[in-house]
């Protein structure tokens, strides 16, 4: 009688060796499960980093779109309406450097007293005050002189966007039909540009999304039928009205 208990309960009861394996199997089963967890919440974080990184591009695109459409140009000798870029590079990222004359209020500070008028603007990427890199813009009267201002009145840069850790800029060479980094023209405008913005949304993940745009400048239609400024077209047409005072005679017949 007691030895049928001992066999039936050897029947009913699990060996170390029984539970050992179910143990491995429930391990490796929540091993696998945490992966794909883990898994699926990494592709979920970067596909808001890349959601968010393309909503700060295309917002700053769209902003940058108006800025560049509205560029003013008119052929000046003292160089005042000209479109200037400098190449530039802080690691392996390039922060470009670029300027023109535009009256677009994009990129302005809110209560910059330039917002209603021409202007000269700089973008240009530069750490904020916190170390950090980031979009920054100064702006200046359209016909001041872009060095004299900055040496005379120092303006505080204004910080546009600091997910936007990257610029960078390219012209189209129309005669070699490609895209190039130099710029020789001091006192003109590119008829295309590219401009692309390297976003980077997350500090422990330093991987940037890149996104880039082509924008032809209607305004560089101009250079083929130049216009003088307006401030030449004033003096040009007070010297001849004066001209044609001192010419304005007339003769008569005795």
């Amino acid at each position: 009688m007691h030895l049928e208990k001992i066999k039936r309960a050897h029947k009913y009861g699990f060996t170390l060796l029984e539970v050992i394996v179910a143990l491995t199997i429930l391990i490796i089963s929540f091993g696998i499960a945490f992966q794909a967890f883990n898994s699926t919440l990494q592709s979920w974080k970067r596909g808001n980093e890349v959601l968010e990184g393309f909503q700060n591009g295309d917002y700053t695109m769209w902003q940058f779109s108006s800025k560049i459409n509205s560029l003013i140009y008119f052929k000046d000798e003292r160089k005042r309406y000209a479109f200037r870029f400098e190449k530039n590079n802080i690691g392996n990222l390039p922060v470009d450097w670029i300027s023109f004359v535009s009256s677009s209020s994009y990129f302005l500070h809110p209560y910059d007293n330039l917002r209603n008028s021409p202007h000269r603007i700089q973008l240009f990427i530069q750490e904020d005050e916190y170390g950090e890199l980031g979009l920054h813009s100064i702006s200046m009267p359209a016909l001041s002189d872009e060095n004299d201002y900055i040496e005379k009145y120092n303006p505080t840069p204004y910080l546009i966007n600091r997910n936007i850790k990257g610029m960078e800029i390219k012209i189209y060479d129309f005669d070699a039909e490609e895209w190039t980094d130099f710029w020789e023209h001091e006192n003109s405008i590119p008829e295309r540009i590219m401009i692309t913005f390297y976003v980077i949304t997350d500090k422990d993940n330093q991987e940037e999304i890149s996104y880039s745009r082509v924008f032809n400048i209607p305004v560089a239609e101009s250079i083929k039928q130049p216009l003088t400024s307006p401030t030449i077209s004033i003096n040009n047409s007070q010297n001849n009205s004066n001209n044609s005072s001192r010419n304005n005679t007339i003769n008569v017949g005795s």
